[in-house]
């Protein structure tokens, strides 16, 4: 049963980062723009915000990727999930070989989101500066999650099944 858990967790990241890749791809356009008004720190007040604002194509395509490449980590999981559901009734050696993949790709999508989002966008660009919070408390969540999937997925099986 643990087995099957943790290959529900992988998948569900997999889903996930499928979903967000083939949204940001199909709205690149979007991504872009909502990353050049974040870099820009429109939502700041004038004169209270630190003076990096910008919009320069650098560091809003490095965003950009930044996002895309969050995605990609959570199909990374969702490849380590497909490659456990096949290993569900293997040896515990077969098995642990086949979670490094999705503890990699969760790993990898908690620390893109959590940099991308809090490290980067919140701490440096003041990106859900006012009332309405933005995508923060949303990205922390996702972050948060990421983690705590990796950690599961990471722990030794005690139920062979």
């Amino acid at each position: 049963m643990i087995r099957i858990t943790k290959v529900a967790v992988a998948l569900a990241i997999g889903v996930w980062g499928l979903i967000g890749l083939v949204s940001n791809l199909a709205a690149l356009s979007s991504v872009y723009a909502t990353v050049e008004k974040v870099t820009s720190m429109a939502a700041v007040p004038e004169g209270m915000g630190p003076p990096w604002a910008t919009t320069n194509a650098l560091v809003v395509g490095t965003g950009v990727l930044v996002i895309v490449l969050g995605k990609l980590a959570g199909l990374i999981c969702g490849v380590g999930g497909i490659r456990m559901l096949a290993k569900t009734r293997a040896s515990s050696g077969e098995f642990i070989a086949a979670k490094r993949w999705a503890i990699v790709g969760a790993g990898l999508a908690f620390a893109l989101t959590f940099f991308g989002f809090n490290v980067m966008a919140e701490g440096v660009f003041f990106a859900f500066f006012g009332p309405e919070g933005g995508a923060g408390p949303l990205a922390f969540r996702f972050a948060a999650g990421f983690a705590l999937a990796a950690l599961f997925i990471a722990q030794p099986e005690t139920d062979p099944s």
